[in-house]
């Protein structure tokens, strides 16, 4: 009888384990993010404030001050290079349009030599 009793709170104690496991994140959750991926959204970024660099080779988040306007729009001129202030990796900014979208809608992203996409720029949602 005390081997059954023993085994019923093992695995009651794992299931309740588990059910606060899941509870559990690793970072900030997808509403903190909000990912700058237009022109636009890129001229509205004044000086004082600052971005998020989130790169995905490093898996790294790293603020960004924005001294100019200047600096601003460098992050989504095509052909510039943005470097990951955390692994030192260079991207390359290139635009894409997205599939059925008109002509005029295109989505800034940073690439790795591979052409493959791998980091973002973000504000923070307090960074409104």
């Amino acid at each position: 009888m005390k081997t059954i009793s023993t085994t019923i709170r093992a695995l009651t104690a794992t299931a309740a384990f588990g059910a606060l496991a899941t509870l559990a994140s690793a970072g900030p959750g997808i509403q903190y993010w909000k990912s700058l991926g237009t022109e636009p959204q890129f001229k509205e970024l004044q000086a004082g404030q600052s971005v998020t660099y989130v790169c995905t080779e490093c898996k790294t988040p790293s603020d960004v001050s924005i001294k100019s306007h200047d600096q601003a729009m460098s992050y989504c001129k095509v052909g510039s290079t943005v470097t990951c202030p955390s692994c030192k990796m260079q991207t390359k900014v290139v635009r894409k349009t997205e599939r059925n979208q008109a002509g005029t809608h295109t989505v800034v992203t940073y690439v790795n030599k591979d052409g493959k996409e791998c980091a973002f720029i973000a504000k923070s949602s307090e960074n409104k």
